[in-house]
């Protein structure tokens, strides 16, 4: 893992890299105002009260929750945006470390594009649902990390991977040193909540994820990194 990652932010000088970053950054802004104006809206569904100060306050409270929580979810938001631009990364990533494998195939823009609304609606859904536990003084670091470790580790190492073999290839691979795989998003997921690094922490994931794909994939047919299936 520590290897794997060594690489990638070795290579953040790549300029395919600093052009997904600029990208994904703007993207993922329109993503943050969208994230606000959809939890406000759904604040509204809270009951008024007959006193006008108290749904004031609700009010301001609501509004305040709602650009907190879209600030949470901004990272997450991130890493789905770079889903989509996830090519460009592998690519660089791949050319630069296994010039000598079979390319990837292409993916189809609109298969990225959808993979990466799934992949966004399934992180806020999974932390709308732990948002009880989040309330929990140090269970909710636990839960948090935990948590959205598993689901970026499973989400950056699949959208690699696919771009060489089918589903059920890339879930044997997924297996193959899964608890390193699942560390490394669990790193991924801690380096979201620090500020400014959080805004690259998805390209060094994605880097990361070709690398111990690749590791995995000469060990699935004992000589060439990839296959196209």
């Amino acid at each position: 893992m520590i290897p794997a990652i060594n690489k990638a932010i070795m290579q953040m000088t790549d300029p395919a890299f600093r052009s997904v970053l600029l990208k994904s950054l703007l993207y993922s802004l329109l993503a943050l105002i969208f994230t606000f104006v959809v939890i406000f809206q759904l604040t509204g569904l809270i009951p008024q009260s007959d006193w006008d100060w108290i749904n004031t306050i609700v009010g301001w409270l609501s509004g305040a929750g709602a650009f907190i929580i879209a600030l949470f979810i901004f990272p997450l938001s991130m890493a789905a945006v770079i889903g989509i631009l996830l090519d460009d990364i592998a690519d660089a990533v791949e050319a630069k470390h296994y010039p000598g494998d079979t390319p990837a195939r292409d993916i189809p823009l609109w298969s990225s594009v959808w993979d990466a609304l799934k992949f966004f609606a399934i992180i806020i859904g999974c932390n709308i649902l732990a948002l009880p536990l989040y309330l929990i003084p140090g269970v909710n670091l636990v839960v948090y990390y935990v948590l959205n470790g598993y689901l970026l580790s499973r989400e950056f190492f699949q959208q690699v991977a696919i771009r060489h073999h089918e589903m059920p290839t890339v879930n044997k691979l997924r297996k193959i040193g899964g608890t390193e795989i699942f560390l490394t998003g669990i790193a991924v997921a801690f380096c979201m909540t620090i500020p400014i690094l959080n805004l690259i922490v998805p390209i060094i994931a994605t880097a990361t994820m070709v690398h111990l794909y690749k590791t995995r994939a000469k060990t699935l047919d004992g000589s060439k990194a990839v296959e196209i299936t």
